[in-house]
């Protein structure tokens, strides 16, 4: 490749990238519009600790730059805050009782320096327990113009649904368990590990089936069953 050419696809792929962050604000604008639908609903969103929405522009020192949109790194953040768990645990600090709590349950939006955008969800945060992984990726987007107010309804959906699963209160539950495990096979870092994992498994089930198939035809070839 001459020199000229490659500097025409980094031109291009910079232009292209400039668009994608310029995007970010109509894609926060419908999040901010789902955002608001959810936390509507006061007495059930107490329940969860309450709903919080932070974005990166509003942080120093971003804030205080006046960068315009596409010039710096968007991040959208929607957390609980603190639910109370109706027991005591020691803090191990202060080794003094203290009233468990768990918080900041996440769903939030990063978009890279070219444009594109994950969709994670975290799992609360809690005194009386932890869930074993600390974040998933729900959603991965080329421009944030394919995220419609539809995917966003079900970006919502999911999260509220895992902190459901992940609350200390429900963790425990078999199906709840197996919600987690499913969003952790179809986060895309994991899936082929996963994968293989159950390639391996199946293959042992397999084994072990043709093997007793084999017995189990070998005793009745004997007579003996």
């Amino acid at each position: 490749m001459k020199l000229k050419e490659a500097a025409e696809i980094i031109k291009r792929d910079a232009t292209n990238a400039w668009i994608r962050r310029v995007n970010w604000r109509f894609m926060d604008q419908r999040i901010q519009t789902e955002f608001e639908s959810v936390a509507s609903d006061k007495d059930s969103l107490n329940l969860l600790g309450g709903l919080y929405i932070s974005r990166a522009k509003d942080n120093d020192p971003i804030r205080k730059s006046n960068l315009i949109i596409s010039q710096h790194i968007n991040s959208t953040h929607i957390f609980t805050g603190h639910r109370l768990l109706g027991i005591s645990v020691i803090d191990p600090e202060t080794k003094a009782l203290k009233i468990a709590s768990e918080r900041n349950a996440q769903l939030w939006y990063s978009q890279g320096p070219s444009g594109d955008v994950l969709v994670f969800v975290g799992p609360y945060q809690s005194d009386a327990g932890k869930i074993e992984e600390n974040e998933i990726i729900i959603g991965k987007y080329h421009n944030p113009s394919q995220i419609t107010a539809q995917r966003i309804r079900k970006h919502f959906s999911i999260f509220l649904k895992y902190c459901s699963c992940t609350a200390q209160h429900s963790a425990s539950s078999l199906s709840n368990y197996l919600y987690r495990k499913y969003l952790v096979f179809n986060d895309f870092r994991y899936k082929s590990t996963y994968r293989q994992k159950l390639i391996v498994f199946a293959e042992r089930i397999l084994i072990l089936a043709l093997g007793g198939a084999a017995v189990w035809a070998s005793l009745y070839v004997g007579g003996k069953i």
